[in-house]
């Protein structure tokens, strides 16, 4: 009797070992599961923007440079580079071997000009090499940004100053350097060019004001003088015609008014967020500028489904004097914070909030929404707050099961 006794205890025991080792396993794959659903993502810091999207005449206060002389044209000025009344713009040669001698002419009074320069450093020596260093740098950085953004011409002048700048440094840490008969050769290469004479003709602006090459059809389109006459119909208008055939005799155009202005029709009621007292700024996304900032010039009565809307620019330089007909994204509100996916953000206690993993530990981090789109929201933390988020927080944006201090 006590040996059945002892066996059915045994059995029992054997038993609630069995299930007790099945029930641990099954919790332990439960819990694992728990955990590998859990996705996440980082806390960053990003800056986005509330915009409307819109299509653009640009409207200046353009005339035409014209000149009827033929053969091959030099330019002496970059488009949008301002010009005062009877400059040369360019000048136009017979031939295109004359060109080439006079731009080769220029070449070398530039060179010469440069190896006259370094010959009188020569004798000078910097105090400070680590500054110089630091310039070289900073000249190299910013050559090779020019180069990234497609500014060639201020790729040129950064190089040149590198160049300037590491021949310095040549010259202060002792390398001799002779440019005697670099010097020599230049001039000697300068006096033939000018043995022959170059016949060009002068073109020559008869109005002061940002100078553009050619003519791209569309300065009669509308006009600058009515700006403020601009219908939601003329305008649509302008933005759908097609170019008007340019005269053979214009060379280019100047702008006089350093004012000039970009026209748009949207939705009435976008215009909300439009008003003189806010700081608006335009996106070019197919020239890749950003954030031109311009200013309110005019918004229509408001009256129909669809308004114009006129904006005034004061800033000039080559890209921005090609614009006609774009595509522009006007930035209305500028929002600063931690991008976080919406699927994230969860409501505890009334209080909005993420789960975020800390070591095998989660937590959670209440948030304050800013600006919120159908996928993510911008969300930051007032006054640096403790319990809400911050930076490089893990945060939960998928999971189940989640609460405070669950261990993981």
């Amino acid at each position: 009797m006590k040996n059945k006794t002892v066996k059915r205890v045994a059995s029992i025991v054997a038993i609630v070992l069995v299930i007790g080792f099945f029930s641990s396993y099954i919790i332990y794959h439960l819990v694992n599961q728990s955990n590998t659903e859990i996705k996440t993502e980082f806390a960053l810091k990003e800056t986005v923007y509330k915009t409307i999207d819109a299509e653009c005449f640009v409207i200046r206060d353009e005339k035409f440079i014209r000149n009827d002389a033929v053969g091959t044209s030099v330019s002496f000025v970059i488009d949008g580079e301002r010009v005062a009344r009877g400059d040369t713009v360019s000048v136009v040669f017979n031939s295109s071997e004359d060109a080439a001698s006079y731009l080769k002419a220029q070449e070398l009074k530039k060179n010469i000009e440069h190896y006259e320069e370094l010959s009188g450093q020569a004798n000078f020596q910097p105090l400070n090499i680590s500054s110089l260093t630091k310039k070289i740098n900073s000249e190299l950085t910013d050559y090779l940004d020019s180069v990234d953004t497609r500014d060639f011409n201020d790729a040129i002048s950064y190089v040149e100053m590198f160049r300037d700048s590491v021949t310095g440094k040549q010259i202060a840490t002792g390398k001799a350097l002779d440019f005697s008969k670099k010097l020599v050769q230049l001039n000697e290469e300068l006096s033939s060019l000018n043995s022959s004479s170059l016949e060009f003709t002068e073109i020559k602006t008869e109005n002061a004001g940002y100078f553009i090459s050619g003519s791209d059809g569309y300065e009669k389109t509308l006009s600058f003088d009515e700006i403020d006459d601009l219908t939601v119909k003329s305008l649509k208008k302008a933005i759908k015609s097609k170019p008007q055939k340019i005269a053979s005799d214009i060379v280019g155009r100047t702008v006089s008014s350093f004012k000039w202005y970009i026209a748009c029709v949207i939705d009435t009621d976008k215009t909300v967020d439009i008003s003189d007292d806010k700081k608006i700024y335009l996106n070019f996304p197919e020239s890749g500028i950003e954030k031109l900032p311009v200013k309110v010039h005019k918004i229509g009565d408001r009256t129909d489904k669809e308004t114009v809307v006129i904006f005034s620019c004061d800033e000039m330089n080559e890209n921005l004097s090609d614009f006609r007909i774009e595509k522009i994204e006007i930035i209305t509100d500028e929002y600063a914070g931690f991008k976080i996916s919406n699927s994230a953000i969860r409501t505890v206690d009334g209080e909005q909030g993420v789960y975020i993993v800390r070591g095998n530990l989660m937590g959670f981090r209440k948030i304050k929404v800013v600006y919120t789109t159908d996928d993510y929201s911008i969300v930051s933390n007032p006054e640096n707050d403790s319990g809400y988020i911050k930076l490089y927080d893990k945060v939960v944006t998928e999971g189940v099961d989640l609460y405070d201090n669950k261990l993981i």
